[in-house]
Order: C-alpha cells, then sequence, then structure tokens
C-alpha cells in the first residue's frame, strides 16, 4: 500500500473515532460529507469527499455495515464494533 493512501486510511480511521467518542447514542451515522467535516475542523485536512467515500464503501463492505436508504451514501455503525473495523 501506498503513502498516500495509508495516510488516507490513518485520517479516515481518527474521524471515524471521533465520531464515535462524541456521539451519544449507541449507533454512529458514517457519511464521507461527516468524515471531511470532522477532518477539515480537527485535523485541518482537506480531503476530496469522492476519495472519502470511495474508502468508506470499502470499510462498509468488509465490515458488512448496514446501509441507510439515502440519496447520500450513509452507513450505520454500532459504537461496540468500533475497535473490530477492518479498514483493508
Amino acid at each position: 500500500m501506498d503513502k498516500e493512501k495509508e495516510n488516507l486510511l490513518e485520517f479516515i480511521k481518527k474521524a471515524i473515532e471521533y465520531l464515535a467518542e462524541n456521539n451519544i447514542s449507541d449507533v454512529v451515522i458514517l457519511s464521507s460529507y461527516k468524515i471531511a467535516s470532522v477532518l477539515k475542523e480537527n485535523y485541518g485536512v482537506d480531503i476530496k469527499i469522492d476519495r472519502i467515500g470511495r474508502v468508506l464503501s470499502n470499510v462498509a463492505k468488509n465490515n458488512q455495515l448496514k446501509r441507510l436508504q439515502t440519496n447520500i451514501p450513509k452507513y450505520q455503525l454500532y459504537k461496540q464494533k468500533i475497535h473490530t473495523l477492518r479498514y483493508f
């Protein structure tokens, strides 16, 4: 895996963990827009939405996350499963 993709995965992993930590309910709704805003606000990193979306789609597929029926792809993640996520 190349260095750029490794950095992208690491940032997305940090953003997902941040969302899970700061979420009140047991279920976290993940979307590429949420991840992008967390990365921009908290880490100062500006990554294109479509790149985040492709990685998020792969993470969801690898972990069999439920996709919500919306126009923008959103996935349901239970907080207790955050530490068992496979990113590639």
